[in-house]
Order: structure tokens, then C-alpha cells, then sequence
């Protein structure tokens, strides 16, 4: 009788329906648009310098999350953690350049520029609320290659024009661990 009773427990236990903890969302990506202004697409249209950076790494195997500067070791960084790939992914405080022109109508693909470059530009997809980098329409070249880089901006200043820009968001392995990170990039307008 005892060993029944231990199998019914056991059975009961064993048959339960498992609730599993939601994932929490990244907080360290922008709720809002920081500054509300009247056009947000025509503010952030033109040339933006680099000013700082900053990379928020989450640890997902051990739930730890911390920040790096890009520009810990000099003025040089990258949007990727082990290095850049593509040019997009390089970083250079007060010289690197981003362009931002939008198409005519939107939705719409406009061009982006990474330091004036004009030979080897990329795509700006913009929707109502989704900006886009992504490989040209045109040309046998792959500046990401092959696949795209989206990004969302918050105006934290519109008198002095100042800008973030949250892109790269990247699941890696590093050193054993899983990782989850992205960047945010402050920019001046020029």
C-alpha cells in the first residue's frame, strides 16, 4: 500500500503542467522617443558624428549583465565584440560619420553613408517607425554581409542636437558563455 501511495505522488508531481519564467525584455533599449518633436524623420536626416559608445552585454547562461565602453582602449572600436567584419561595424570617437538620407516618400529605401563614402553606399529602409541599414540595391558587393542592421534613435537634445542610436543587436558565444548584446552610439549633428 505504501509503494502505491509513492507511485500516485510520484505520477501527480511528475504530471503537473510546468510554468516557465518569462524572458525579461532588454530595458537598456529606448520605451521612447526621449525629446518629442513635431518630425523626427527630418531631425535625424543628415550627417551625425560619433561622440561615444557604449556595448550592454547580458551573460544569458549565468543572468549577468554589464556595460563596455567602445573606446576604453583609445579612440578606435567596434560594433562587434570579437572585431569588425564590415566597415559599418568600425568605430573611430569624434571622426566616424554616419549620413542618414531619406527617400522622397515614405515607406521608402533612402542611402546611408559610413564616413562620406560615397563609392559604397547602403540602403536605408524607413517605415513609420523602423530605420534600416541595409545592403545596396545595386552593386555585386556585400557591405554586411548579406543581411541588415536595424536601428532605433531616441532625440535627447534637440537644441544642441544630439542623438542615440541603438543597433546591433548580437547573440554570441564568448568564451563558453551566451551572450546577448547591442550598442549605443551618442551622436552630434553636424
Amino acid at each position: 500500500m505504501k509503494n502505491l501511495y509513492y507511485l500516485l505522488l510520484l505520477l501527480i508531481l511528475c504530471s503537473c503542467e510546468k510554468e516557465y519564467p518569462l524572458i525579461e525584455c532588454d530595458n537598456n533599449y529606448p520605451t521612447t522617443q526621449g525629446v518629442v518633436i513635431d518630425n523626427q524623420l527630418d531631425f535625424i536626416e543628415g550627417d551625425w558624428l560619433l561622440v561615444d559608445g557604449t556595448m550592454y552585454m547580458e551573460n544569458l547562461d549565468i543572468n549577468d549583465s554589464y556595460e563596455i565602453s567602445h573606446f576604453i582602449n583609445g579612440p578606435k572600436g567596434s560594433l562587434r565584440y570579437g572585431g569588425s567584419m564590415y566597415l559599418f561595424e568600425d568605430l573611430d570617437k569624434h571622426r566616424t560619420v554616419w549620413t542618414l538620407s531619406f527617400p522622397e516618400n515614405v515607406p521608402g529605401v533612402g542611402e546611408f553613408m559610413v564616413n562620406y563614402d560615397s563609392t559604397y553606399t547602403y540602403g536605408l529602409n524607413v517605415t513609420e517607425n523602423n530605420l534600416t541599414v541595409t545592403e545596396t540595391i545595386t552593386g555585386s558587393y556585400l557591405l554586411l554581409g548579406g543581411s541588415s542592421r536595424p536601428i532605433q534613435y531616441e532625440v535627447l537634445d534637440e537644441d544642441n542636437k544630439i542623438i542615440n542610436i541603438y543597433v546591433q543587436e548580437s547573440y554570441e558565444n564568448i568564451n563558453g558563455y551566451n551572450f546577448r548584446y547591442h550598442s549605443k552610439l551618442k551622436f552630434v549633428q553636424l
